[in-house]
């Protein structure tokens, strides 16, 4: 029973961040931690306990086919976000998911800069980049390279996109992808922008294709650079953006 006690603070630590920053985030916004999107096959219920036992309150319910934020996981138990930001612990055996890490860059409503991080691209990413350069191969172009800067920005891009819930070129906090350029000291001679939200990476490129100027984007000639983003989101099932510049 002990060990439920320490465990149970664990969670009650969690519930108290997320409170926190819901209630005292920069315009509506609040700090983003690692997390893999997560959904309920328990049927017809699964209940939310504010601890890692069945001997913890229910604090709710979520319903066969919802989707959760997956932030960790201990012994049998996911700790889990909803899509209400309802924090708490769930039986793992209930969510279809997994939690890995290097699938989100933070960021806050003040952020106006890209976050330094490493070129390394998250499997979803470079399932995302194969694509893309495929298409080039494809048709007799060279492949796309990754800049890591220019990754960093469509890193920020896609985060912001999927907390500020939009779909556009600009963003109503960061502004134009040109801005974005700008604001962190990316230099280049044409620009462009991707954005697309899609199920999976393979389904992102097809609907891309099938747009003209998303497609010209993609087999331009002019093109040598690149940055792409891969992002869960509960609305959307997955953000995706891609950068393109040439130097």
């Amino acid at each position: 029973m002990k060990g439920f006690w320490v465990i149970g603070g664990i969670i009650l630590v969690v519930v108290c961040v997320g409170i926190f920053s819901t209630s005292f985030g920069n315009e509506g916004s609040e700090p983003t931690y690692p997390y893999t999107l997560g959904k309920v096959i328990a049927n017809p219920s699964l209940k939310i306990r504010s601890g890692l036992s069945t001997e913890y309150d229910c604090i709710g319910l979520l319903q066969k086919d919802d989707m959760v934020h997956i932030y960790g996981k201990i012994d049998d138990w996911y700790i889990i976000k909803t899509e209400n930001n309802l924090v708490g612990a769930v039986f793992a055996e209930y969510i279809e998911g997994s939690y890995e890490t290097e699938k989100t860059v933070e960021t806050s409503a003040n952020v106006e800069t890209a976050k330094t991080s490493s070129a390394v691209l998250s499997q979803n990413e470079q399932i995302f980049f194969n694509l893309i350069n495929n298409q080039r191969i494809e048709n007799n172009l060279p492949e796309l390279q990754i800049d890591e800067n220019l990754l960093n920005v469509a890193r920020l891009k896609a985060q912001d996109i999927v907390e500020n819930k939009y779909f556009s070129h600009t963003s109503p906090k960061l502004g134009s992808f040109f801005e974005m350029l700008q604001n962190n000291q990316i230099s280049y001679h044409t620009a462009s922008e991707n954005i697309a939200r899609n199920r999976s990476a393979d389904g992102a490129v097809e609907s891309l294709m099938h747009s003209e100027s998303h497609k010209n984007n993609i087999l331009s000639e002019t093109f040598n650079y690149t940055g792409i983003a891969v992002v869960d989101s509960i609305d959307w099932g997955k953000v995706f953006v891609e950068i393109f510049i040439a130097k």
